[in-house]
């Protein structure tokens, strides 16, 4: 009864899937998940280590993995680094919201509705930013 008790409060862990790669030097692949599932963020803009890249808007972007989380479902993102700051924003359309979030490695935030989640960074070695799609049941 105890390990299946565990066993139901367990995330997923990272995902199976090779992290997306970036063509130059750039942020590591940061990724996000529920309880029962895992996806790696998109990588979008950044200034890193020197390097800096500007990618598509996060409106343009047609190239985002899925999410599907319940609405209110908590969940977790996951940095390969310790953030200076953290700022979520959730757009839908034209329209946003954004969230301030604890400077820890994992992150905690409830999933609010649909849309397009990007997530700021900034940190000793710049600043990056991610994204990912969020369908909401």
């Amino acid at each position: 009864m105890l390990a299946a008790t565990a066993f139901a409060h367990s995330w997923p862990g990272r995902p199976l899937t090779k992290p997306p790669r970036l063509s130059q030097t750039g942020p590591p692949p940061a990724w996000i998940e529920t309880r029962v599932r895992s996806h790696w963020l998109e990588f979008s803009s950044y200034c890193w280590n020197k390097v800096c890249v500007d990618m598509a808007p996060v409106q343009a972007r047609t190239d985002l993995p899925v999410l599907i989380a319940r609405t209110g479902e908590l969940l977790r993102i996951h940095l390969a680094f310790r953030p200076r700051d953290v700022h979520l924003t959730l757009y839908r359309g034209l329209r946003f919201r954004h969230y301030r979030l604890p400077r820890h490695r994992i992150l905690s935030w409830r999933a609010r509705g649909p849309g397009v989640i990007v997530l700021d960074v900034k940190a000793a070695a710049g600043s990056a930013s991610y994204l990912i799609r969020l369908h909401t049941r």
